[in-house]
């Protein structure tokens, strides 16, 4: 079997089937790609997966030889292409390599194969199941909640986010919490109405993979099929089996009203949060606020290298009011906004406060102040 096949289309599937490989896998051949060559269409199929994860595409090129399926390491065969300085690569089966060379010779790799018969099975989807969603939407989603999600793994349904189709609204709403926090983003999906589309749980890992991939696509196809999310892109197709459980009832903890309300340029706050942040060593960063009429005062907790306090201005009529927060519940949020000026606004000190934007449209951030 000889095919050329171009370098920048073969990069571009190997990048997904080696982040969908297990690298520390104790079966080799997780770590691994399976690679079926059809040669009368001219096309090449990568699947690689660890078991939870997975990921099929397809790469067009110039085939000689009958069909053949090889298996070869992700990780190495993903280095030597992304590394490969012609526009187009050669792939030769001999024996038990597979040989990567440039067409004029002067550059030659051989791969070991490894038994394409160990490699699991992996299943099939239908994507005539699936919504169709903006690319840029989906990835929105992903990137205005991750945050949130919870990073212990003894709070397993906490620990990715759950995505929620509102199909009387017309919408797809993904939730994240930790518990301490809840990061809510929603958006309009145009036929989600009459969508087959579930709710699932998605892990982080996955989210991750699947923001990436849809970034930069016009449109995807997303689908909740047997307990996996399945994701169709240009570049082929990425599942990930969900997280089972039930997600909790987080309308529960949404506030329904807030007493008071603070508006604030949202750079200056996150840089004033950073900035007060820097002598508490601390895992978590306890910050003082202080709010007098149009002026918002930072106070770090008293530490052995001393303390720090930051001043600035804001939109604020009330009383004078003291909330405590762990700095970096603050700093992440306003990190993933777009809005100039943020509402910050608030019942007392110890109850949930929210974070919205009048440019972050379907955002929501609800937080929970610390109790020094």
């Amino acid at each position: 079997m000889l095919a050329k096949v171009p370098t920048k289309d073969l990069t571009k599937v190997l990048k997904l089937c080696e982040a969908a490989s297990d690298r520390k896998a104790t079966l080799a051949v997780l770590s691994m790609v399976l690679i079926n060559v059809y040669a009368e269409a001219g096309e090449l199929e990568f699947l690689a997966t660890d078991l939870d994860q997975g990921f099929k595409g397809k790469v067009q090129g110039s085939i000689e030889g009958e069909n053949i399926t090889v298996c070869v390491p992700a990780r190495k065969f993903y280095e030597v292409i992304k590394n490969f300085p012609e526009d187009e690569v050669l792939l030769i089966k001999e024996d038990t390599r597979l040989v990567v060379r440039d067409p004029a010779e002067r550059i030659t790799y051989e791969l070991a194969l490894g038994d394409p018969s160990e490699f699991p099975n992996l299943p099939d989807f239908n994507p005539e199941q699936a919504q169709d969603i903006p690319g840029h939407i989906l990835s929105l989603l992903i990137e205005k909640t991750i945050f949130a999600s919870s990073k212990e793994e003894a709070r397993f349904v906490l620990s990715g986010i759950y995505f929620e189709p509102l199909k009387e609204e017309g919408k797809i709403r993904a939730v994240a919490s930790d518990g301490h926090r809840l990061a809510l983003c929603e958006a309009e999906v145009p036929g989600i109405e009459k969508s087959e589309l579930s709710p699932f749980i998605l892990s982080r890992k996955s989210a991750r993979e699947i923001a990436d991939l849809a970034e930069d696509e016009p449109m995807v196809k997303l689908a909740h099929i047997n307990n996996y999310a399945v994701l169709w892109t240009s570049l082929g197709i990425f599942f990930s089996r969900t997280i089972e459980g039930s997600f909790p009832d987080y309308r529960a903890v949404l506030p329904s009203n807030f007493e008071k309300e603070a508006k604030i340029d949202r750079k200056l706050f996150m840089d004033a949060l950073k900035r007060v942040s820097l002598l508490v060593p601390e895992k978590f960063k306890p910050a003082t606020l202080h709010f007098n009429k149009n002026e918002l005062t930072l106070t770090s907790q008293e530490t052995e290298l001393g303390r720090s306090q930051v001043r600035l201005g804001c939109s604020y009529e009330g009383e004078p009011f003291t909330i405590n927060f762990n700095a970096d519940y603050l700093i992440d949020p306003l990190e993933v906004m777009q809005s100039e000026e943020i509402d910050f606004k608030f019942i007392d000190e110890r109850s949930p406060a929210g974070i919205f934007g009048y440019r972050d449209e379907g955002f929501l951030y609800v937080v929970m102040p610390m109790v020094l």
